[in-house]
């Protein structure tokens, strides 16, 4: 079963293109995606090979937890406090003209987006079979009490992938769609989470329906005509896919054309020392939470020993990266108080107990805590600000 955690490296969903401390990668054109916490699966960079060689390790103590947090120091002032006249100057970015390039989409893109969005259907008149690819709901029980991480709805699993553990998906083989079973089952003794190894559990198990999707390669005009979609023809359907496609590349990437420019055309004057420090202990903390739920040990026994890199060599690697995000929070900050946008304690914790709820193990405080306040705050932010600035700033296509 798949281990869910809710906390993410949130200084790498910033929307602009430029790499962001927490995230090596830069989407194309700026169009990268901004996600909240509550939606995305444990998504480290540490490998199945690599947990296998490192889940060794014996020591769960951590001096990344127990070191001092930068926002405790007597010296820190936090973004919302900061004069930020005398950090930012920004450009006339009401006034300013944002075009937006967009590439032509591939053949691949094209197809991908055809199958996934066009050519699938829920069968709902015959049972289970293996290969199936099936959505389900399900609740996972120990003593007749849900356990952590242990339910899910709407989720597509496809028969016999071995997915799950063993007797979960032969049984639902033979269930109806809409039928609701109840799967007695033993987690193995070798189970990667110690509270539930070797454990016996029911799991509760809704199927929504049977997935099933066709090919475009596979299909003919006749297919498409029996579809009942607005397309008569293999080409239409192909044209009608392309231009969705750059279209929906075109509305993601608008957010990151505007701040992008707008980054480009202000001055940052400097940069507060102590804000990159925090960024950077901020990504330490979420990366030792990850080492110490999916490992069992901390992240700098996972650094010697899976890349032979020390903690300050790590921090020496994101330094960089970590002041990129520190100058867009600056920039985002200025931004705010510009457009009268307040980001209020109140509403930072409103957000984050709609991250944490039906998620077991998390207070609002606790949650903010390992994420980073400030890191979270600006996520918040973020959300307030691309919203306002896509009403006041028009983007063209290029």
């Amino acid at each position: 079963m798949k281990n869910k955690i809710i906390i993410i490296a949130l200084t790498g969903a910033l929307a602009f293109s430029a790499s962001a401390c927490g995230n090596g990668n830069t989407a194309d054109d700026g169009q990268e995606e901004t996600r909240t916490a509550a939606e995305t699966e444990d998504e480290s960079s540490i490998t199945d090979e690599e947990a296998s060689s490192a889940s060794d390790g014996e020591g769960t103590a951590s001096s990344i937890l127990d070191a001092e947090r930068v926002s405790e120091r007597e010296d820190y002032v936090g973004l919302q406090d900061l004069d930020i006249d005398e950090y930012v100057t920004l450009n006339d970015y009401k006034n300013m003209k944002v075009t937006l390039s967009v590439e032509e989409a591939d053949d691949e893109s094209i197809e991908s987006y055809i199958n996934s969005e066009l050519l699938t259907r829920n069968v709902t008149d015959r049972a289970v079979e293996n290969g199936d690819v099936v959505n389900i709901d399900y609740v996972g029980k120990l003593d007749g009490e849900a356990f952590d991480n242990g339910s899910d709805s709407g989720y597509e699993l496809t028969i016999g992938s071995g997915t799950f553990i063993d007797g979960f998906e032969e049984g639902l083989i033979g269930v109806m769609p809409g039928e609701t079973v109840d799967l007695e089952l033993t987690f193995p003794e070798d189970y990667g989470a110690e509270a539930l190894a070797g454990k016996d559990t029911v799991f509760t198990v809704t199927v929504n329906g049977i997935v099933e999707a066709l090919e475009y390669a596979d299909i003919t005009d006749d297919d498409v005509k029996a579809l009942g979609l607005s397309y008569s023809t293999r080409d239409e359907l192909w044209a009608a896919a392309k231009a969705a496609v750059e279209e929906e590349a075109f509305e993601s990437g608008k957010s990151s054309a505007i701040l992008n420019q707008i980054l480009t055309e202000s001055t940052i004057h400097s940069i507060p020392e102590y804000l990159v420090e925090e960024q950077i202990q901020s990504y330490e903390i979420y990366l030792e939470s990850v080492c110490q739920m999916n490992l069992g040990m901390d992240f700098e026994s996972y650094l010697q020993e899976t890349q032979g890199m020390t903690l300050e060599e790590f921090e020496d690697d994101i330094y960089e990266d970590c002041e990129t995000t520190v100058k867009q929070y600056l920039l985002m900050e200025a931004l705010a108080r510009a457009e009268g946008i307040d980001v209020t304690d109140e509403l930072v914790r409103e957000y984050a107990a709609q991250d944490i709820a039906g998620y077991d193990g998390y207070t609002v405080d606790t949650y903010l805590e390992e994420i980073g306040y400030t890191t979270y705050r600006m996520f918040v932010l973020q959300e307030q600000l691309v919203e306002r600035l896509l009403e006041i700033i028009e983007v063209e296509p290029a």
